[in-house]
């Protein structure tokens, strides 16, 4: 795409140099004033050759911009200078791949010093060669240089002509020359400048843009994971407490089956209503992924009678004990405290051994909760932590609590937990 839009560029500004004024008259004889500086018509054909093929670098220029702009703009300058500098034709419309590339120079990678210095330089240039025709040094074939000393010549009665109050109607001269392209030059970079400057601010918004696209995602996948461990934590709760009882109550059943048929009847109840509550904590919590809308209020502090209640009718008796002053806390500590306790007589059920009672002791303080569970089964020699203890160090973690878990030394297992209420927004 960048070669057919060259090619074009190059295609119309030769057309427009070859309809040229100055251009036509190669395809004509010359009057009696082009014959009177040139003397023949051979030395205007060479004269206009020349002025032909100094258009060459100008085309050269537009295609070697887009990969060396400062190189195509130093020849297209140098074009233009020739052209400037020719006393008899005008500058054609070639010269205006100096426009081109200035464009393209300001709009490239190149720093922005080193564009203005190429400005400046160039626009020195023009001036000097203004200046230079002005004040006749530059190639005139009405008065070719013979010799050095010719040139010294000339030079000299131009400076002498400048001492002696001619300078400032030479510079006004040279000034009103090289004014309109000057003035083209100034624009150009000031347009390509503006384009550049915006070009980079669009590239540091997308940039910023892209930033935060992948900051929020980052935050979507920490919140889906999450949602994920706290779903988790819930579920292992609910299923492995629910399943702890039921196995316990199924076990006491199959033992009084003939001995004590009215006991494994309770038994058997106390099985359908563990498993009927525990299948819709379940659906509660799949609820909140499939539709938020269908919420029900955490269990907390104040349904922690009928989890101990629940235990006991399994066979396990609980020795349940609140000290302090109560006091309302945060939903997500009512939780939590639930779930530790929860877990705690989930593994008292489904380790301790037969007949083993168990304690749960709140003790309510202005700084916290504590929250002490402890069996008199038999010691564990080696403790491995399952998803039970891994769900509730998480929540205790995530609150800055402070949780210990391990066998106590009376021989049984005992979970120790403290929740603090400062840091909890």
């Amino acid at each position: 795409m960048q070669r057919l839009l060259d090619a074009s560029l190059i295609a119309v500004l030769v057309a427009a140099t070859l309809l040229w004024s100055d251009a036509l008259l190669l395809f004509g004889e010359p009057d009696f004033k082009v014959l009177a500086t040139f003397g023949t018509v051979a030395a205007w054909r060479l004269h206009t050759l020349w002025w032909s093929l100094a258009a060459i670098p100008s085309a050269v220029a537009i295609v070697l911009r887009h990969r060396w702009p400062l190189t195509a703009t130093i020849l297209a300058i140098c074009a233009a200078e020739v052209h400037l500098l020719d006393p008899v034709l005008k500058s054609p419309p070639t010269d205006v791949a100096v426009l081109i590339t200035m464009y393209t120079l300001t709009s490239s990678d190149h720093r922005r010093q080193t564009v203005l210095a190429t400005l400046v330089a160039t626009e020195a240039l023009l001036l000097s060669g203004a200046l230079a025709q002005g004040i006749g040094l530059a190639p005139d074939p009405a008065r070719p240089l013979t010799s050095v000393a010719d040139y010294l010549s000339r030079a000299s009665k131009a400076l002498y002509a400048a001492v002696h109050g001619d300078a400032l109607p030479m510079l006004v001269r040279a000034l009103q020359s090289a004014a309109v392209p000057a003035l083209l030059l100034a624009a150009t970079w000031a347009v390509a400048d503006s384009a550049r400057t915006r070009r980079l601010h669009v590239a540091v918004l997308q940039a910023r843009a892209d930033d935060l696209e992948r900051e929020q995602e980052q935050r979507t996948a920490l919140a889906v994971a999450s949602e994920r461990g706290r779903i988790t934590r819930e579920l292992h709760d609910v299923v492995a407490h629910g399943l702890s009882v039921m196995v316990v109550q199924a076990q006491g059943a199959k033992a009084q089956l003939h001995r004590s048929p009215e006991r494994s009847d309770a038994a058997l109840t106390t099985i359908v209503t563990t498993g009927r509550a525990s299948l819709a904590e379940m659906r509660r919590l799949l609820n909140l992924v499939r539709a938020p809308a269908s919420l029900s209020p955490q269990p907390g502090l104040a349904t922690l009678p009928e989890l101990i209640d629940r235990v006991r009718a399994s066979g396990v008796p609980v020795t349940f004990s609140v000290a302090g002053a109560p006091a309302t806390l945060p939903a997500v500590i009512e939780l939590a405290a639930y779930r530790i306790v929860q877990e705690a007589l989930t593994n008292t059920l489904k380790h301790a051994t037969p007949g083993a009672s168990c304690t749960v002791e709140l003790t309510f303080d202005p700084s916290g909760l504590r929250i002490f569970v402890c069996d008199n089964g038999r010691f564990i020699a080696r403790l491995t932590p399952g998803n039970g203890l891994r769900g509730i160090t998480e929540r205790v973690t995530a609150l800055n609590g402070v949780l210990t878990a391990g066998p106590s030394p009376d021989g049984g297992f005992e979970v120790s937990a403290f929740l603090p209420l400062a840091l909890v927004a």
